[in-house]
């Protein structure tokens, strides 16, 4: 375990949100929620180090997905290739681009860069879990460093776009990991970041249960004051905060660990009804209603590296 600054304004002066057993789950003994009381952002501390975090990234963690043409639900692959689908056009739209140099940080098993790649893009992955990255590598073929970002062995200013797709919250210092992948873009480059959306509903409706806050994995929690900062400390201009990603799977594991503590005989036959497929789809037009509030449980920003076009 150890205990930090503040990654934003590194200051040493928090108070506690959540502590230990207000998550009801596995979270180590000391491990609590704070915020910062000079800047706002919200951080574990404690937290595990890194030589300890990996223990809770377990095989069957829910973002190491395989392959959509695997899926044996036709409904499910069509779901989920739409999904990559949005991600691709949304970078698209931002970057102005059809095609260059993509890096994606925390690529996972690689279905993101597998979509780009298919539709002309030359990409590259950045992954720390082994079994992750070697997906990636044997199944799509892809370029994968095993690794975190500050270790990677990249140019400067090499790519068109970076992405962190659900990652940054996992990171153990938000600011150097942006501005790691700020030396890595050429100016006027696009960086995307998907988090947790603090100011959602389902934050709102599930408190200490919100899979946003997720710990010991989630290090960090951002709002949208302390997460524009950090993006501006790091030489990004904020474009479009914009809630596309759909965020049904994470409101039923939070409303599964909310039943566990409130019904607990009732949390898995709720889970096990709420993902039947067709459930997702009947759904669908009121997350798309928080989503256009941007309310929905994940948000993404897009943000520019300043400086001039190449």
């Amino acid at each position: 375990m150890q205990t930090i600054r503040c990654d934003l304004c590194s200051a040493n002066d928090t108070e506690a949100l959540y502590v230990g057993t207000a998550w009801r789950q596995s979270v180590p003994d000391g491990v609590a929620l704070v915020r910062c009381r000079r800047c706002g952002l919200m951080y574990l501390n404690p937290r595990p180090d890194p030589a300890e975090i990996g223990a809770y990234y377990a095989a069957d963690y829910a973002p190491y997905k395989r392959a959509v043409e695997d899926e044996r639900s036709g409904l499910m692959r069509w779901m989920r290739r739409r999904k990559l689908i949005q991600r691709r056009r949304m970078i698209e739209r931002f970057s102005g681009l059809h095609s260059g140099r993509i890096l994606d940080v925390g690529c996972a098993t690689g279905l993101f860069l597998h979509e780009m790649a298919l539709a002309g893009w030359h990409v590259t992955g950045i992954e720390p879990i082994t079994a992750a990255a070697s997906y990636g590598r044997d199944r799509f073929g892809l370029d994968v460093f095993e690794g975190m970002i500050e270790e990677a062995p990249y140019e400067r200013e090499s790519f068109d776009v970076v992405t962190f797709w659900d990652v940054l919250e996992h990171t153990f210092s938000p600011s150097q990991t942006l501005a790691r992948s700020s030396g890595l873009l050429r100016p006027g480059g696009l960086v995307a970041v998907n988090v947790p959306n603090w100011h959602s509903i389902e934050r709102q409706w599930f408190g200490p249960h919100w899979i946003g806050l997720d710990p010991p994995r989630h290090l960090y929690v951002f709002t949208h004051d302390t997460l524009t900062s950090l993006l501006e400390q790091a030489g990004f201009w904020p474009l479009a905060w914009i809630c596309f990603m759909p965020s049904y799977f994470s409101f039923i594991i939070s409303l599964e660990r909310r039943l566990n503590t409130i019904a607990p005989r009732w949390a898995q036959p709720v889970s096990r009804l709420l993902n039947i497929p067709g459930m997702r789809l009947l759904s669908e037009p009121a997350f798309a209603l928080t989503n256009r509030l941007r309310l929905g449980g994940v948000i993404t920003v897009f943000a520019r590296k300043e400086g001039a076009h190449a």
